[in-house]
């Protein structure tokens, strides 16, 4: 990246931050509170929040009742993923949902620096070993034209700049332009995402454990066909962070 290249992105960045002057206002209420810190929410939305506690699927992440929390829940027992864990700590629920929605279709994108501060703190609590790349999942480029970003994409870079792991959003790419999964049954969502990815340079995922970054976790079906394309192009191994994910049904 050249010099020049670089000092446009940092003035785009700093445009974004005067675009939305956030400091000490909840995302979540849009009201400033002093007590307001890097994961912009205040103590009464915080309390509405669902996080994620100790009992969860070892694989999936999905929430599970007290004391069965050793072996896989009943959804994705029977299920091959090609991800090695899913790690997720809210659950998609409540005020959540609707602060999700806005940051995918509503034109909020700095939402992104408190979902990244959540999943950052999600993952500090896991043992997951040395991860050597950072992945967002790929939009289609007619959908992220319309949307005007990616919305793994800013968690992934968020991420990437804390944890200080190189960023890959250009290797693994979108080849179809698929219906949206929230309106598909779970059945229908496997087959809507098959084949809709590739990756441009095998090389780059070969001998590389991965982290791959999405918004939301519900059957899966996006992040494992994901995985799946990285793994049979030579990952070790691929984990998954999103924001939220969705309890068992």
């Amino acid at each position: 990246m050249s010099n020049k290249e670089s000092l446009l992105k940092k003035l785009c960045r700093s445009t974004l931050d005067l675009i939305f002057p956030e400091e000490g206002v909840c995302f979540y209420c849009d009201e400033y509170h002093e007590e307001v810190k890097e994961d912009h929410v205040c103590i009464e939305c915080r309390d509405k929040l669902l996080f994620i506690n100790e009992s969860k699927c070892p694989v999936c992440g999905k929430p599970m009742f007290q004391g069965n929390s050793s072996n896989r829940c009943s959804y994705c027992i029977n299920k091959t993923f090609y991800f090695k864990k899913a790690i997720s700590p809210l659950e998609f629920i409540g005020p959540l949902r609707k602060t999700i929605y806005r940051y995918k279709y509503e034109s909020k994108p700095y939402l992104y620096k408190s979902f990244g501060e959540f999943m950052l703190h999600a993952l500090e609590k896991e043992s997951i070993g040395t991860i050597d790349i950072i992945v967002p999942v790929p939009l289609h480029r007619a959908r992220k034209a319309e949307r005007g970003y990616n919305q793994a994409e800013l968690l992934a870079k968020y991420l990437s700049e804390k944890l200080c792991i190189p960023l890959d959003n250009k290797s693994l790419i979108r080849v179809k332009a698929t219906k949206i999964q929230n309106k598909l049954a779970r059945h229908e969502r496997e087959q809507n995402i098959k084949d809709a990815f590739k990756i441009k340079d095998n090389w780059v995922f070969k001998e590389k454990r991965v982290l791959l970054v999405d918004d939301i976790f519900t059957t899966g079906a996006t992040v494992n066909e994901c995985s799946r394309i990285m793994v049979e192009g030579g990952a070790i191994e691929v984990f998954v962070i999103t924001i939220a994910t969705g309890r068992n049904t």
